[in-house]
């Protein structure tokens, strides 16, 4: 994380300041109870930047078979390299962005579950 400052007027998050183009950007809703991911991709890194909530990444190296699973809270910011499995299942409610170098492609989405 860049900076983030809580400020009277509330929060200011800067997570991004590069010299690459972002060319995906999603807000992502959180519903406790559901998982939102069991994929990884091959091109497309991510970024996750949650906003408010409570969740846990579960991730799977697709090669190495390593895995780990990462407690998330409001204002964390995490990075998703390609060929690593994930899935945020979700403890509490709230919403997060999801930024990436790469644009969506629907191809590089593929299923692995995890939960």
């Amino acid at each position: 994380m860049l900076k983030r400052l809580l400020l009277p007027q509330g929060e200011l998050a800067q997570f991004y300041d590069g010299d690459e183009p972002m060319r995906y950007l999603a807000y992502i809703e959180l519903r406790p109870g559901f998982v939102r991911g069991n994929h990884y991709h091959k091109v497309k890194e991510e970024w996750i930047y949650l906003i408010e909530g409570q969740v846990t990444l579960l991730l799977e190296d697709i090669e190495s078979k390593e895995k780990a699973s990462v407690s998330i809270e409001s204002g964390d910011l995490i990075f998703i390299p390609t060929e690593i499995a994930h899935a945020l299942q979700i403890a509490e409610p709230g919403q997060a962005i999801e930024f990436s170098k790469a644009r969506f492609d629907a191809t590089d989405i593929h299923r692995f579950q995890l939960v």
